[in-house]
């Protein structure tokens, strides 16, 4: 009695699987034939119109200053140090040299070209 209800469950398991298995195309499918007698492909996934997820960009600007907001030493005084020992310092009006629009107009096109643009 014992090894009959073995066997059904042997029997059991084993159609399971045949049920599971018999429907998989496993990515075997061959294109089928049109009644033109072309053959059809089969469809391809279409990429989203646009991302499932909009980016966030950090603009790295100080509209106040109108310099990177990563070199600003108004707004970030730790940062003044670095620029006096790498000896790019304006004493006469306390910037970096590299940013003082006072002492170097050219400077304002550079940094009006490095400046996030709206849209």
């Amino acid at each position: 009695m014992r090894l009959t209800t073995l066997h059904w469950k042997v029997r059991l398991v084993l159609f399971a699987f045949a049920l599971l298995f018999s429907g998989c195309e496993c990515g075997t499918k061959t294109p089928s034939a049109r009644s033109d007698g072309t053959a059809t492909q089969p469809a391809q996934p279409q990429k989203p119109q646009q991302p499932l997820v909009k980016k966030v960009e950090i603009a790295d600007w100080c509209p106040e200053h109108r310099v990177p907001e990563s070199i600003c030493t108004r707004c970030n005084a730790t940062l003044i140090e670095g620029f006096k020992t790498k000896g790019d310092w304006c004493a006469k009006h306390g910037l970096p040299e590299s940013q003082c629009l006072d002492c170097h107009p050219g400077l304002k096109a550079k940094f009006d070209a490095m400046k996030p643009k709206k849209g």
